[in-house]
């Protein structure tokens, strides 16, 4: 039967793209870098303005006004811990904070509710 090659191809060309789709968008959707921890999307991003952090679990954006969020930078032998703050939606806010090159950013993540943590690192380039 000639079937049964063209539809072995056909299931292993599809097996091939599945898994770029199966958490959904992974590429950055602010200008940021992304890191993912299990089901877990880290968005962090720097702007003139500060630094925001995105997160979407599950393919879902998180609600930041119920959940806890900080960093804890190491760089140039020192380390540092910053509170952010709920911004709109699943934004996490950092006003005025930079980061620089090499630094080694670690993402914590807890939510209000449930006690449930997430978290993630980040090395910017």
């Amino acid at each position: 039967m000639k079937k049964t090659p063209f539809l072995l191809a056909a299931v292993a060309a599809f097996s091939l793209t599945t898994p770029a789709s199966s958490h959904g968008l992974t590429k950055p959707q602010h200008g940021g870098v992304v890191s993912m921890n299990g089901e877990t999307l880290f968005e962090l991003a720097s702007t003139p303005a500060g630094v925001s952090l995105y997160v979407v679990d599950e393919d879902d954006p998180v609600n930041a006004a119920g959940m806890t969020a900080k960093l804890s930078i190491a760089s140039g032998g020192k380390k540092t811990e910053v509170a952010l703050v709920p911004g709109k939606g699943n934004q996490f806010f950092a006003k005025g904070l930079k980061l620089s090159k090499g630094a080694n950013v670690a993402v914590f993540v807890a939510n209000k509710a449930t006690g449930a943590r997430y978290g993630t690192t980040f090395i910017i380039k």
